[in-house]
């Protein structure tokens, strides 16, 4: 298989909500998010694998969440064996960018808006002197991921602030979030990375005016 943007997009959205599984013969590749806030996503989603992979699929609303769903031996193989993504118990935390996208930014920057189309957020925070500061924040549990990430958009010359980590009562794994601030990240993101996410697109325009 070979890669492409459309593949480095998806491989994003997988880092984020999605899972492989293989065992007992199955060979299951799944996405899940937010019927409110994803569903343009899954739309472009489903796209990027007829396109890419020629699988047509469905997206279904299952247990109050979007569910998108298919089968494949030679997908699964290829994107644990041979690109060597984390998958199963404990995926979450172990994910990263392969090394060949990571060192590639035309695939990249694909790579990254799957990422913060699933597992990012766009909000207003308060700050001295200023009460609406726009802030783009992808968050993860996989440190290594966190790490990668502030590093290529440092080198693209994003304002990243520094790795923060939390912990929340409903969960046993620490967080990881990258930080963005203000316009001018917001405004760089739109112009050299862009959404395929269209309810977080318009947030950031509207943080814009």
């Amino acid at each position: 298989m070979r890669l492409s943007k459309e593949l480095a997009e998806i491989i994003g959205v997988y880092l984020g909500d999605g899972y492989i599984y293989r065992k007992n013969r199955k060979y299951q590749i799944g996405f899940v998010g937010n019927p409110i806030t994803d569903k343009e996503m899954f739309d472009n989603l489903q796209k990027l694998i007829l396109k890419e992979w020629n699988k047509k699929t469905k997206i279904k609303f299952r247990e109050r969440g979007l569910r998108l769903v298919f089968d494949s031996k030679e997908i699964c193989n290829f994107l644990i064996d041979a690109l060597g993504l984390p998958h199963g118990k404990g995926k979450c935390e172990k994910v990263f960018i392969p090394q060949i996208i990571f060192n590639n930014w035309d695939l990249a920057k694909y790579t990254i808006r799957g990422i913060m189309d699933s597992d990012g957020t766009i909000f207003v925070s308060k700050k001295p002197g200023i009460e609406k500061y726009p802030t783009m924040e992808i968050t993860t549990t996989s440190l290594k991921l966190a790490e990668q990430l502030r590093q290529i958009l440092l080198s693209k010359n994003f304002r990243v602030a520094n790795i923060r980590k939390s912990i929340s009562k409903t969960s046993k794994l620490p967080a990881y979030r990258v930080p963005l601030y203000g316009k001018k990240n917001i405004e760089k993101w739109l112009n050299g990375i862009g959404f395929s996410n269209k309810y977080k697109e318009n947030r950031a325009k509207i943080y814009l005016q």
